[in-house]
């Protein structure tokens, strides 16, 4: 762009009744911008400083994009914002010690100190009383010496003894407890449950030897068994519970003649079932 004309020359060659030449034309058009011209920055009397000058100030405002942007000590976070970059960043669970208004998830150092004092002090409390127990074991007290026998019996017949627990809360029955005694002259009674059957039957046969006219017969059974009654009939009831358990257990009886049946159960009976029969 060529050097413009002062617009007091322009306005002097258009003052009433002149007739402006083609020069004086050009140089007025010329003297002005027109739309397609681009200005630059440099053109403008300064802008450039204007420029730098903002964009310094904005740099040092703290509160400039305060609502979209995270200030760098993160003063103007929220809860939810906080939330929000834990999952952005993938944080689920992070390690925090006890804080002036926060609880910490995570002990430190000196908190686990004192921790492992407590349980120092417990370890040579427990060291002691070992010490104190060793000495004991190594002394001649006739107490300790019977002490140690009632251990080494336990220890010894700790399956029977589980056995007979088992027994007292219905869990298992006496068919596996060994018997403490011998007993050759009633044939090969080996556990406690035959020597019960073997003691009950013999009680049995006294008492209806005894009776005149059996008008009843009672046995024990395990499960599906024939039993020979011999109450020379084919009217009578029957009665049958659990020896445990005490509840009364469903069956089902064939009459092979007059003193001879058959009870049947539905399932094996965990337990010994004492049988009632009585003749009507």
């Amino acid at each position: 762009m060529s050097t413009p004309t002062p617009l007091h020359t322009i306005f002097s060659w258009f003052e009433e009744g002149d007739m402006p030449t083609e020069y004086q034309f050009k140089q007025t058009f010329s003297s002005f911008r027109h739309l397609d011209d681009k200005i630059r920055m440099s053109d403008v009397t300064g802008l450039n400083e204007a420029v730098t000058a903002a964009f310094a100030s904005h740099l040092e405002d703290q509160h400039a994009h305060h609502s979209v942007l995270a200030a760098l000590n993160a003063s103007n976070l929220t809860a939810a914002n906080v939330e929000e970059w834990k999952k952005k960043l993938k944080i689920h669970v992070a390690a925090t010690v006890d804080g002036e208004q926060e609880t910490g998830n995570v002990y430190t150092k000196d908190q686990i100190r004192e921790i492992l004092n407590v349980f120092q002090i417990k370890d040579d409390e427990f060291v002691a009383d070992i010490a104190r127990i060793s000495a004991m074991l190594i002394s001649n007290d006739v107490n300790l010496d019977e002490l140690q026998k009632i251990v080494d019996y336990i220890k010894e017949n700790r399956q029977q003894i589980e056995l007979l627990k088992e027994i007292g809360i219905g869990n298992s029955s006496d068919d596996k407890i060994n018997l403490v005694g011998s007993y050759s002259d009633w044939s090969s009674v080996i556990f406690q449950n035959q020597f019960n059957d073997l003691v009950y039957d013999k009680i049995k046969k006294i008492e209806e030897t005894a009776s005149s006219e059996k008008i009843r017969h009672e046995e024990r059974v395990r499960g599906d068994s024939r039993i020979k009654h011999d109450l020379d009939t084919l009217s009578f009831v029957i009665d049958a519970y659990d020896t445990v358990t005490m509840f009364t257990m469903p069956l089902k009886v064939r009459r092979i003649d007059t003193n001879t049946i058959d009870v049947l159960f539905d399932s094996l009976p965990p337990n010994m079932i004492q049988l009632t029969i009585k003749k009507i």
